[in-house]
């Protein structure tokens, strides 16, 4: 199942060595060899100890990192090389979830400390980050900084897998205040915290995750119609009290209007895209390196561009394939605390990519979040990898029960 990712990283390396620059911080090959190997590593040291965790996630984050890997090196080489250290760390990250973590419902019995730890990192993040781009969401340690938030939402995703579940019959059968009232008052003290530090596009996602889990945990519809509504009143206070988010609105509805300015980014994006056409104009042929940003939120950009209407609809597929496997795990869980864990982790990723996609095609407003498994980053890099871990974790104990 590694074939293809493998194939992707050898038309890369070739690309690079034919067409690439010369100035170069490694040599490609070492750089190929490197991904080989801790792909292949990866996936032998789970045969080894029989993991017997689903055979199409590993492939299917091979494919994203290498296309995304191959992207970069056309844009930045520099920031390639370090996203392949990334990679690194990520697969060993996978490796110490997988064979350390196995039992994975041990973890699911301390769900406050995940929580606890969720919004001190939304609080540190608040206190000590730093603004880059308008929002306040990296902590900078010397000449190292990372994204606390990419980290949050997998601990929030925790928590109320084991919140959700311990109290499913009472939320089914009508939860009163002393159920309802922490969860709504965690979720309110979440987002206010995302608000207040501009991340716009975490606290959608983390919305939309939790009112996904409150359906998967109840099975009742009004709940989320409920929490869409009370996010609608939300939002709608947030535009009159927060000038940032009505300007981040006007650009989505005429970009145009600010072409040198806010809308700069989202206009060389659709101009991008419209020569890019079906086929795209070919591998270091189109001209998004003009958009700021292009390495982070607007990779996807470049891709639909250089590969067209097909190549762009060729990465959507491979997340909804990612998501179907996602929720084929979670249907074959072995517990409730399994089914909302991979339930929550695979309505994460795919929530996260559908709204960056979207968001740089102007289908929603603009919200800097990254392209799981494609985007430089190696925060959201990291934390990609130890999902798709628990993702393994769960579908292995739902094999062995199902044998």
């Amino acid at each position: 199942m590694l074939l293809w990712p493998s194939l992707i990283l050898v038309a890369g390396y070739a690309y690079i060595t034919v067409f690439g620059s010369t100035d170069l911080d490694w040599q490609p090959a070492y750089a190929l060899t490197l991904l080989l190997a801790g792909f292949w590593g990866v996936h032998y040291i789970l045969r080894a100890t029989q993991h017997e965790g689903n055979q199409y996630l590993l492939p299917l984050a091979a494919v994203l990192t290498a296309l995304g890997l191959t992207f970069l090196f056309r844009l930045d080489s520099g920031l390639a090389y370090r996203q392949i250290i990334w990679t690194m760390l990520g697969l060993l990250v996978l490796l110490i979830v997988t064979l350390g973590f196995r039992d994975y419902q041990q973890l699911e019995q301390y769900p406050y400390l995940f929580l606890s730890l969720g919004l001190f990192f939304l609080v540190i993040t608040l206190l000590l980050g730093t603004r880059v781009g308008g929002a306040v969401r990296w902590l900078s340690l010397g000449s190292f900084q990372l994204q606390p938030v990419e980290a949050v939402k997998v601990l929030m995703v925790m928590y109320l897998a084991g919140y959700l579940s311990d109290r499913r019959e009472l939320l089914v059968h009508g939860a009163g205040l002393h159920t309802w009232g922490p969860m709504i008052a965690v979720i309110i003290v979440a987002m206010l915290l995302l608000v207040m530090q501009r991340d716009l596009g975490s606290a959608l996602i983390l919305l939309a995750t939790f009112l996904a889990m409150l359906y998967l945990a109840a099975g009742r519809l009004r709940y989320v119609i409920i929490g869409g509504g009370l996010f609608a009143l939300g939002a709608a206070q947030a535009f009159v009290f927060y000038p940032y988010l009505r300007t981040r609105i006007e650009i989505w509805l005429n970009p145009w209007a600010d072409y040198y300015g806010a809308g700069y980014q989202i206009v060389q994006a659709l101009i991008a895209l419209g020569s890019g056409g079906i086929v795209g104009t070919g591998l270091g042929l189109g001209y998004s390196h003009l958009i700021p940003a292009v390495a982070t939120d607007f990779i996807f950009i470049t891709m639909a561009e250089e590969m067209g209407l097909l190549g762009s609809l060729g990465i959507i597929m491979l997340y909804l394939i990612l998501a179907l496997q996602g929720f084929r795990i979670a249907f074959n869980a072995p517990e409730e605390k399994g089914v909302l864990l991979a339930g929550g982790l695979t309505i994460l990723i795919t929530i996260q990519a559908l709204v960056i996609m979207a968001g740089v095609s102007k289908l929603l407003p603009l919200t800097g979040v990254t392209l799981p498994f494609i985007s430089y980053g190696g925060s959201s890099l990291i934390i990609s990898y130890l999902t798709l871990g628990f993702l393994l974790n769960v579908s292995a104990a739902g094999r062995r029960v199902n044998l």
